[in-house]
């Protein structure tokens, strides 16, 4: 699942010369950024107005919720804005050591802690965006028109030619890049130009969340964050992460239609709850900063454009406007980060191969590329929500099977570090779920001794 990233050249002059991205999420950010490699202008699109300091904005409802960025995520970001994390951390954001600095109850059990090597950051998404944002905002070739909503695709010939505005105006591009978000219109585009809707595969979810920001309480402590991660037939799980500023956000995160509570009162009462109660004891005696805010997650939601014969060159979409994954297991910005490198090196093979003013057969080569890559994004995340969650209609043969090795395989992670590790790296998108099977890991996870959980949080370093 390791991606290599592109050289960083500016090509320049692509296919006539100009990219229009739709979104400025952390998606679209990355798009621009891989764009701006290839065409003399990028023109990104935002319907909503940008904040000029890092909060916070209303078209992204989920960005109140825990957003980490995983390794797969922070490298490509780092590739194409060298040293952002690191600025980010100096001015506050918070590095951790997944392995060590992470306290974790998986599925019945604390893990053991250990120095992995598997480096996580913790920033409030508005933060993580705006610092982005500033970076590309110097950069000549890009311009950013907030408060544009797109209303439709132009076609010039077979091709997407550009995109037309919901006040009336056209923006004639090479090249659309739709990176806005699972609310994606491009289906109702391409219906409206009588062309077919993507295919889709839905597992519904149904999952509830509330978060809450809090100052840490008195006292010291040899972690982090925590996460309380259950298995059904448990409804609740939850985040406690540092963000900037020295501050924790908690996310409760219930499903089958134990919503967690949306006032303080009931935000703590449902907390203790929990499968572990460590984690309602650290923000008892903190102090909470904001309201508690709400979200609901209906369902993964994949949109196969892949699979289409009849998808128009010009346009290509990207992150959560393709594929939207439940956000419990914290790959969708890194997902879409990598989604965005992966057109950056299909734009690559595509300049060699055609030449600079030839972009016949993008979409296609972009999004079977990028199918593959969400192949493995899809099977880890909704291993377990397929075995428990999906009907036997939805489930392919094999989903239940999965979901009881992964179970397994974590009650080995509880104390072996190499089966830790190993799950670390699928996670973080560095690995395929496939190395999961490695011989030695089956092995060990189906045949070997299986050892109670530990029945308190371990502490630092105590493998």
């Amino acid at each position: 699942m390791k991606h290599a990233i592109p050289e960083d050249r500016r090509l320049g002059g692509f296919g006539g010369g100009h990219a229009v991205v739709i979104g400025a999420s952390t998606t679209g950010l990355v798009a621009t950024a891989a764009a701006a490699r290839h065409f003399r202008t990028v023109t990104n699109l935002e319907r909503d107005q940008l904040p000029d300091e890092p909060v916070w904005r209303r078209g992204v409802p989920q960005g109140r919720h825990v957003h980490s960025l995983l390794t797969g995520g922070q490298n490509v970001l780092n590739h194409y804005f060298p040293g952002l994390t690191s600025d980010m951390v100096a001015a506050g954001a918070v590095e951790v050591d997944l392995g060590n600095d992470i306290v974790w109850h998986h599925s019945g059990g604390w893990k053991q802690r250990f120095p992995s090597g598997v480096r996580m950051q913790c920033q409030s998404k508005g933060y993580l965006e705006w610092y982005a944002r500033q970076r590309l905002l110097r950069w000549p070739s890009v311009s950013f028109r907030p408060g544009s909503s797109v209303s439709g695709l132009l076609m010039r010939g077979a091709r997407v030619g550009g995109v037309r505005l919901a006040d009336g105006s056209e923006i004639e591009a090479d090249l659309v890049i739709d990176a806005s978000g699972r609310s994606s219109n491009t289906p109702l585009f391409l219906e409206q130009l009588g062309l077919p809707r993507p295919a889709i595969t839905e597992l519904p979810v149904d999952i509830g969340y509330s978060s809450q920001i809090f100052r840490p309480g008195p006292g010291s402590r040899d972690w982090k964050g925590m996460l309380i991660h259950s298995s059904p037939p448990a409804t609740r799980t939850a985040a406690l992460m540092p963000l900037e500023g020295g501050r924790w956000i908690v996310t409760l995160v219930g499903w089958n239609g134990d919503q967690p509570g949306g006032n303080p009162e009931s935000f703590l009462e449902w907390a203790r709850g929990l499968p572990a109660p460590d984690l309602h004891r650290a923000i008892v005696d903190a102090e909470p900063l904001e309201r508690v805010w709400r979200w609901r997650f209906p369902s993964n939601l994949r949109r196969h454009y892949e699979r289409m014969t009849r998808l128009p060159d010009g346009l290509v979409v990207v992150g959560d406007a393709n594929t939207s994954l439940n956000p419990i297991y914290a790959q969708g910005m890194s997902q879409g980060a990598i989604g965005a490198s992966l057109l950056d090196a299909c734009l690559d093979q595509q300049r060699r191969e055609r030449g600079k003013a030839d972009l016949s057969g993008l979409s296609l080569r972009f999004h079977r590329t990028y199918g593959r890559f969400i192949d493995e994004c899809w099977m880890t995340s909704t291993a377990e929500d397929y075995g428990v969650l999906g009907t036997a209609k939805q489930r392919a043969w094999h989903a239940p099977l999965l979901a009881r090795y992964l179970h397994r395989f974590t009650e080995l992670t509880w104390h072996d570090p190499q089966a830790a590790r190993a799950f670390l790296d699928v996670m973080n998108l560095q690995k395929a779920p496939t190395s999961l099977l490695r011989p030695g890991l089956l092995w060990k996870a189906l045949a070997g001794t299986r050892r109670a959980p530990l029945a308190q949080a371990p502490a630092c370093g105590s493998q």
